[in-house]
């Protein structure tokens, strides 16, 4: 039998969670989750890498096609991946002083190879658990060493060429690679933003944008471009370089050499009467609050000629450094007279760099002028595809 004092009829209350509480209730919630997620991505790298035979490329172009950010909300790259299959957290381990402070002025931080004797490495094995098992890390370590000892032999080496490093993409800004085949009649340069993050723009959690649909260029349509222009500088060398000449004398005839002189002198003039300032007040013929008001308007006055002596001075050498500049122009327009319009080398000698607008547009600049050039082209294919032909519409010079 119940007690009396329970069968009484009590209303029912509900007990009410204080609002700090359940904000923090949410925020540890969400954190539990997120670390799952960044777990369950680690040990997807370390299963893709050492089971799957997955380059770290790979692995990062796949955790951000399923959308699995690293621990910042950020997309995933080579070097992301590499970080954590050398990350011996992973494996239950813990090294410390992984990096060293060279000196406490300049602050700089270097990673420390266990070389230093004032900061040895200190490890412990199995010092937490882990959430990959040895056997793995140790078939990681072993492939990251195989890896990188044929890179270091050559054998992964890309070649370079006559435009390596010298062409852009004009929508991301991304460099141009080669990609694909590299037999010269069907070599072609891709974005590198696209051969990372494909042709879809994606965005991360910190907001940047990686993607671009930009299409690639085949390198006979850059050969193509680079001799209409070699060819169009040697029909108009003479009236290129007589517009050069035109510029230089007109340069140094509306900017001459700044004559500062007279600045200086009146600089001379401002410190003796500076210093007549102080011996009047010295002899008590002055006071010494219109020694200040006196000083303090020298002073000025001396700054700021001395400002207006600088200025003068550095136009009149960026002037000159400008008249230089197309003197060297006029040299290296000249110089495309004794070179073939057909001849890769001395395009890469002339070439600064060539930014494709998108896939019949690109703006090409030169060592040898000082303007750019807007490319219209046309493509052919035959041969099935595999060959490629490019015809100029039109050119435009640019700034």
């Amino acid at each position: 039998m119940l007690h009396p004092f329970l069968t009484m009829h009590t209303p029912k209350r509900r007990l009410a969670m204080p609002f700090g509480a359940i904000i923090a209730f949410w925020c540890v919630l969400l954190l539990l989750l997120r670390v799952g997620f960044v777990m369950c991505g680690n040990s997807r790298i370390f299963n893709s890498y050492v089971y799957e035979g997955k380059g770290c490329h790979t692995i990062a172009k796949e955790l951000n096609a399923d959308g699995l950010f690293s621990v910042r909300g950020k997309m995933w790259n080579e070097n992301g991946v590499i970080r954590i299959l050398r990350n011996d957290k992973y494996v239950g381990d813990l090294t410390q002083w992984k990096h060293y402070t060279t000196d406490f002025l300049s602050k700089q931080v270097l990673p420390n190879k266990g070389d230093q004797p004032d900061t040895p490495l200190i490890s412990f094995e199995n010092h937490h658990e882990g959430i990959i098992s040895r056997d793995i890390w140790n078939q990681a370590q072993k492939l990251i060493e195989e890896r990188g000892r044929l890179t270091r032999e050559g054998r992964k080496a890309s070649s370079h060429y006559w435009f390596s490093g010298k062409v852009f993409c004009g929508k991301c800004g991304f460099p141009y690679v080669v990609n694909g085949q590299k037999e010269k009649t069907n070599r072609c340069l891709r974005c590198v933003n696209r051969n990372k993050h494909g042709a879809v723009h994606q965005t991360d959690l910190t907001g940047t944008t990686a993607g671009c649909d930009n299409r690639a260029m085949n390198v006979t349509i850059l050969c193509t471009c680079m001799k209409f222009l070699i060819e169009h500088i040697q029909l108009s060398r003479e009236s290129i370089v007589t517009q050069l000449m035109d510029d230089i004398k007109m340069m140094q005839k509306a900017d001459p050499t700044p004559d500062t002189e007279p600045l200086k002198i009146e600089i001379e003039n401002l410190s003796r009467k500076k210093r007549k300032a102080i011996d009047l007040m010295l002899d008590d013929l002055l006071s010494k609050e219109d020694l200040k008001k006196q000083t303090e308007y020298y002073d000025t006055e001396i700054t700021r000629l001395t400002q207006e002596i600088t200025d003068k001075q550095d136009v009149g050498a960026l002037h000159q450094r400008q008249v230089d500049a197309l003197k060297e122009y006029i040299a290296k327009v000249n110089l495309t007279a004794d070179h073939d319009s057909e001849d890769c080398n001395f395009y890469g000698e002339i070439l600064k760099k060539v930014i494709v607008i998108d896939y019949n547009h690109c703006d090409v600049y030169l060592n040898c002028v000082p303007t750019g050039f807007r490319m219209t082209y046309s493509i052919f294919r035959y041969s099935r595809g595999s060959q490629y032909k490019a015809t100029i519409e039109s050119c435009e010079v640019i700034s």
